[in-house]
Formats: structure tokens, C-alpha cells, sequence
């Protein structure tokens, strides 16, 4: 199936019963115009005196049979009914246009949310397998794009109607003056099929600048400071200069191949119409009020031709960004977990198991695990045991699986061999590592806070918090006194990332988040590493005492923390050796 039945299956399939409904509207909207085009010949044979059409010669019968004689009642009375129908056509044309925009809005805002609930329910290593800023243009700059083309397409339909309607009214009053109405279609068809693959072109050029300008920024904006320690803010100006000259390029472009084929268009419609006022006149002796009607619906139809034909190069130009959006879906998808929600995880339907109390134990069992395409495992037939309430403490140099096992123990990633259980309960299911990481709490070494009020990070993942046990968590890692000596306090912003803040002043921020959690296990991955000496030992004293409601893994290059740890295991070759 090609790319455009795609994408309207695709819309079909949302729209369901709604798109009937839109049909309706649209339908009635172009049947309403088509009367009101039609009461001019009655219109004319008043004035003229002169039915020379059937349908005039209808009306004019129906207001003698209701009593309506003279021509000022006759025209009184056409007038006040030309008026209800102009009114009613305004209503429904209102309406038409109200829903249509409502279903394109809502098209686009679906397909937002099925690219977010893949990411969300994506394994972890589908995620960061793909670039974060083609994620970023696919919900940003490619739905935009499919907005574009969704609201052209549906407002197209309403062209569409208003075409057969008035072609319809043509082939009525004089089927020859039908051939030459065709031939302007056929004329503005042809004029269409080399611009569609022109616009097709420009469109696949425009979806790969777009990620271009996205990546740049992306990358710009992650390393300001390093760029600016390097000088190296000018190159990447540049670069993001140049992929923004060509996409408006590629945007130029297509504007003007739109405005050369509206010219051409209308030049020909102008010769269409002249062939028909002569044709219709001097040949087929064609009434004149007939003549003049069928003036009127031809340069009324040059809008609706005009419209579709656009539509063609519109869609033609916006499928690139649909098929980038199917792309980033299917790879997500092809290693769902089953767990995000929406987006074919469905994972949320699974409640949750009640959750426990008190330090988690954790063993881990001749784990092996190796990355796609690598021959090489990263881990093999690892061992690893923490009992309830342990502080256990994993060393190892760089590069040697520290992250891959952390992955691995906390449920982001699926060993290929072995066992990790949990209490003495295999993880097995998605449904068994989501529970697991609700009850976890996670520090890596480069702590994230976001561009918010400390209020807000700290009661990210732990609701329904009231301003006491805040306050009791920074206190309880030596953050009370710099945020309470703050203006705002805890309504202080954090900036991007946290950059308000020391490295140390992040560390400490992001573990007491963790511990606001309540978790059975914490995972401090080098979590202390900007802090002094002396506050890290304090710190770690007091986590120690609370070994009644968690245990500890961590991951450590100090030798000071070490002595915390009842146990200590360095990772060597894949495996863990008991130090």
C-alpha cells in the first residue's frame, strides 16, 4: 500500500464514525451552494418575463399555484427564500468548517500522543538507539507538517462536494457545455501529476534539513559551556545557518511551483470560460439564462479545481513527514515493552502488585548479556548478591559494565541468560520490572533537575507530599541551609538542568528526590562524587542508619565511602569478584 492510502486508512481509522458525520456537513454545505446557483433562473425569467428552462418554468408554476401573480410578490418571494437558504448555508458552512478543523487538530494531536506513548513504552535500548532531536523533529516539526496536509486534504473534501455539485448543475442545463467543464479538470490534472513528484522531492528534502536543524540545535544547546570554552559557538552557527538556508530553499521552491501552476491554471480557466461563452452562445444556441448560470458555476468551479490540485502538491509535499513519523513509531515498536501505555504497550492495564515495605534483597544469577551486533558478551555469568538492608559497595574501571549492569539490575535491559530476583521473586515480565523500578531510587553521577521550582523536582515522583517532609529530606542531606537561605526557598527555579546550582548542590537536591520516594533499594552511581569529603561522610552515615527502610548499592571510585559497605564486589572481565 503506498505511502498516500497509508495515511488515509491511517485517518479513516481515527476518524471512525466522525468522518461520516464531516461527510454530512460537507455534503450538505455543497448541495445548499448548488440551490442557491440554481435560483437565479427563476430570478431571470421573472425579470425577463422568459422561462426558457425547466426549472424556471417549475417555479413559476408553484408561486402561481400559492397565489404569488405579480412580478414584485414573485420576486419578494424568491428573494426572502434565496435569503434562508444564504443563512442556512452559513450555518452549515460554519459548522462544516468548525468540525473539520476539530477532526484535523485532533488527527494530529493522536498522532503526538502515539509517538510519545512509544517512546514511553519502548524497551530502553530502542530509545537510545535513535537520536533524541529526530524524536524531537518528528513531534514537533513532522506532526506540524501532517497538520498542514490534514487540514488541506479535509478542507479539500468540502472543494470536492462543491465540484460535483457543480457539475452536476452543468450536465443539467446543457450536457455539452460538460465536455468543455471537463476539459478544465482534465487540464488542471495534468498540471498536477509532474508537480506532485516535484513537491514529493522537496518534501523528502525538506524532512532531511529539518532533522539536520534540529540536530545542530540540539547538540548546541547540550554544550553550551563546552562550546564556549572551545570558541566554537561560530561553527556551530554556521552549520545551523546553512541547514536553515536550505530549508528555505526547499520551502521557496515549493511556493513557487504552487504560484507557476496557479498562473498557468488561470489562464486556462479564463480560456475555458471565453470557449463556453462562445460555444454555448453562437453554437449550441444555449438560453441566455442558462448561458449565464453556467457562466457563473464555471468560474465558481475554478476555485474548488484550483484547491484540489494544490491539495495533490500539499500532500504530496507532507507524506515525507508522515512516513518519518510511521518510521519512528515502527522502530519504537518493533521492541516495545508492553509496559508504556497507548502505542500498542498496553501495559497499564496490568495493576500493579501491592507495594512492599522495608529494604529489597537482590541476587542476581549467572547473568550474561551482550548488545546487538556484538559478539562479545559485555557481561557473562555475573553473580551478584544484596540482602536486605546491605550497603554493598561495586567497583570497577571504565568501561567495564558498571552502566550495562546497572541497566540490566534496575530493569532497563533483559539479560540473555540467567536469573534477577527480587525477594526471592524472579523479574521476569515487563510488568515485574516496572513494579521493581516504582520501588527503586536511582542517583546516577551527572544528577538532572528540571528547569523548575525545587517544590516541583522534589515532588516529581512522589506525590501528595506535604512541605514538612521537604524540608526533612534536605535536611537530611545538607541541602536545608542553601535552600532556605534562598529568597524564594523552595519556590526557587532551578534553571536548565539545574544549572542555579553547584555540582554538589544538584547531588544533594537529586538525593533527597530519591529518598522523598520512599525507596526499598538506592542506587548511588558515583551520586557523592561533588561533594567534599566531609559532607559526603556525613551523608552516608546517615543513609547507613537508615538501612531498617532501604538497601544500598554503590558504585564508588572513593575509597573513603568503602568503609560504609558491608560487602564490596569489583567487576572484572563481565564478571563480579567478591573484593
Amino acid at each position: 500500500m503506498g505511502p498516500i492510502f497509508r495515511y488515509i486508512a491511517d485517518l479513516r481509522a481515527f476518524a471512525g464514525p466522525r468522518l461520516g458525520y464531516g461527510a454530512a456537513l460537507v455534503g450538505g454545505a455543497a448541495l445548499l451552494e448548488g440551490i442557491g446557483i440554481l435560483a437565479i433562473l427563476p430570478f431571470a425569467a421573472i425579470f425577463t418575463g422568459t422561462a426558457d428552462n425547466p426549472a424556471a418554468a417549475r417555479v413559476l408554476e408553484l408561486l402561481q399555484a400559492l397565489g404569488i401573480e405579480s412580478q414584485t410578490a414573485r420576486a419578494g418571494a424568491l428573494v426572502s427564500v434565496f435569503l434562508v437558504l444564504l443563512a442556512l448555508r452559513n450555518i452549515v458552512t460554519w459548522k462544516r468548517d468548525t468540525y473539520l478543523g476539530f477532526l484535523g487538530f485532533s488527527f494530529v494531536d493522536h498522532w503526538r500522543s502515539r509517538i510519545l506513548h512509544a517512546i514511553g513504552g519502548a524497551r530502553w535500548q530502542a530509545v537510545v538507539n535513535m537520536r533524541r532531536t529526530d524524536l524531537e523533529h518528528a513531534i514537533t516539526n513532522d506532526v506540524a507538517r501532517l497538520s498542514q496536509g490534514t487540514d488541506r486534504l479535509l478542507r479539500a473534501g468540502a472543494s470536492a462536494a462543491l465540484l460535483l455539485v457543480q457539475l452536476a448543475i452543468i450536465a443539467w442545463l446543457s450536457p455539452a457545455l460538460l465536455l468543455l467543464t471537463i476539459a478544465l479538470i482534465a487540464i488542471a490534472a495534468l498540471l498536477t501529476l509532474p508537480l506532485m513528484r516535484n513537491a514529493r522531492g522537496l518534501g523528502n528534502r525538506l524532512t532531511s534539513a529539518g532533522r539536520r536543524i534540529h540536530g545542530v540545535l540540539g547538540d548546541f544547546l547540550a554544550s553550551q559551556k563546552l562550546a564556549r570554552l572551545n570558541n566554537a559557538q561560530g561553527e556551530f552557527i554556521t552549520r545551523f545557518d546553512d541547514a536553515i538556508a536550505q530549508v528555505r530553499v526547499n520551502q521557496m521552491q515549493f511556493m513557487e511551483s504552487q504560484a507557476r501552476a496557479r498562473a498557468w491554471f488561470q489562464f486556462i480557466a479564463g480560456v475555458v470560460v471565453a470557449a463556453v461563452l462562445l460555444i454555448g452562445f453562437f453554437v449550441l444556441k444555449t438560453p441566455t439564462a442558462v448561458l449565464l448560470v453556467a457562466l457563473i458555476v464555471l468560474a465558481r468551479l475554478v476555485n474548488p479545481v484550483q484547491t484540489l490540485s494544490q491539495t495533490g502538491q500539499a500532500m504530496a509535499n507532507m507524506l515525507p513527514a508522515f512516513e518519518a513519523l510511521n518510521s519512528a513509531e515502527a522502530s519504537l515498536l518493533s521492541q516495545h515493552s508492553g509496559g508504556g501505555g497507548g502505542g500498542g504497550g498496553g501495559g497499564d492495564a496490568v495493576p500493579a502488585p501491592a507495594r512492599k515495605r522495608g529494604p529489597a534483597g537482590l541476587h542476581i544469577n549467572d547473568l550474561t548479556f551482550a548488545y546487538n551486533g556484538n559478539l562479545a558478551p559485555v557481561l557473562r555469568d555475573l553473580s551478584l548478591s544484596i540482602e536486605a538492608g546491605e550497603v554493598v559497595a561495586l567497583q570497577g574501571m571504565s568501561g567495564a559494565g558498571k552502566t550495562t549492569l546497572l541497566d540490566l539490575l534496575t530493569g532497563l535491559l533483559e539479560p540473555q541468560e540467567g536469573t534477577i530476583h527480587v525477594d526471592g521473586g524472579p523479574m521476569v515480565t515487563e510488568a515485574d520490572r516496572r513494579n521493581w523500578r516504582a520501588q527503586i531510587a536511582y542517583l546516577p553521577q551527572d544528577p538532572f533537575l528540571f528547569d523548575d521550582t525545587i517544590r516541583n523536582n522534589m515532588t516529581l515522583s512522589a506525590a501528595n507530599l506535604d512541605e514538612d517532609s521537604i524540608w526533612a529530606a534536605l535536611d537530611l542531606v545538607s541541602a536545608s541551609d542553601f535552600v532556605s537561605a534562598m529568597p524564594d526557598g523552595l519556590d526557587t527555579r532551578a534553571g536548565d538542568r539545574g544549572q542555579k546550582f553547584s555540582g554538589g548542590e544538584r547531588q544533594r537536591l537529586c538525593l533527597a528526590r530519591a529518598l522523598l520516594r520512599r525507596p526499598r533499594m538506592l542506587i548511588l552511581d558515583e551520586a557523592t562524587s561533588a561533594l567534599d569529603r566531609q559532607t559526603e561522610e556525613t551523608i552516608m552515615a546517615r543513609l547507613r542508619e537508615m538501612r531498617g527502610d532501604f538497601s544500598i548499592l554503590l558504585i564508588t571510585h572513593r575509597h573513603d565511602s568503602l568503609r560504609h559497605a558491608d560487602r564490596i564486589y569489583r567487576l572484572e572481565d563481565g564478571q563480579c569478584l567478591p573484593v
